[in-house]
């Protein structure tokens, strides 16, 4: 199990305009192949919409487009239900390996 809290922002890269943090953890979840399930709280203090969105499901490093499901929210997203689909951007294998997502959200209220 590792845990994490890394900076959320408007576009890919992380000098992009912050937006807030993601905080959360993940478990390796397989014997058979790299699959991560993720629980994590999207921290949204920058912006027109504050607030959280709580997104969980389980990653394959495989699959080109990962989807989790948006399970609730709070402030401007108080009741977000939906899908987040997530895309690998970049990765930095360098001891910490660091991964650069990116996440488009379909929310419903």
């Amino acid at each position: 199990m590792n845990t994490f809290e890394d900076p959320l922002t408007r576009g890919a890269s992380n000098s992009s305009k912050s937006l807030g943090k993601a905080q959360g953890f993940y478990v390796l979840n397989s014997f058979t192949e790299f699959t991560l399930f993720h629980l994590f709280t999207a921290n949204i203090t920058e912006g027109d919409f504050k607030g959280t969105i709580d997104i969980f499901g389980q990653v394959r490093e495989v699959d080109p487009v990962r989807y989790l499901t948006v399970i609730g929210g709070t402030g401007a997203f108080l009741g977000a239900r939906g899908l987040a689909s997530c895309t690998l951007v970049d990765i930095d294998h360098t001891p910490p390996a660091k991964w650069t997502l990116s996440f488009d959200l379909d929310l419903y209220y």
